[in-house]
């Protein structure tokens, strides 16, 4: 499956997002986020969840993740790197999609282990 990547350059350097939608829950949709961006020593990615939420009332969209209960995986594509560039950042990041399908399912097990646990 392909994925859309944004890159952007910010504070912290050049990083690219890529997401997918992996359920609904009654706040909202379930969102997988792989980032990669500078870590020690070179450029890694990391996946987390967080679940988007419409603030109508507001009329923003935000995002809300429970720390230490949602799913998360860092170390992703850990490559060594002098410096980082966009161009860098995006030839992890294309390695690092590679396992999106295998971490779109770690997340899925992670949450439906999660309901289980909680019945």
């Amino acid at each position: 499956m392909t994925y859309e990547t944004k890159s952007s350059k910010g504070y912290d350097g050049w990083q690219a997002v890529s997401e997918a939608d992996i359920g609904q829950t009654p706040e909202g949709p379930r969102i997988l986020k792989l980032r990669t961006a500078k870590a020690r020593g070179g450029l890694a990615a990391s996946a987390s969840v967080c679940i988007r939420k419409n603030a109508a009332q507001a009329g923003f969209m935000c995002e809300t993740t429970e720390i230490f209960g949602d799913f998360y995986k860092s170390g992703i594509a850990l490559t060594e790197c002098r410096r980082v560039t966009e161009k860098a950042v995006l030839e992890v990041h294309s390695r690092a999609l590679q396992d999106m399908d295998s971490l779109i399912e770690q997340a899925k097990a992670f949450y439906e282990a999660k309901e289980q646990q909680a019945a």
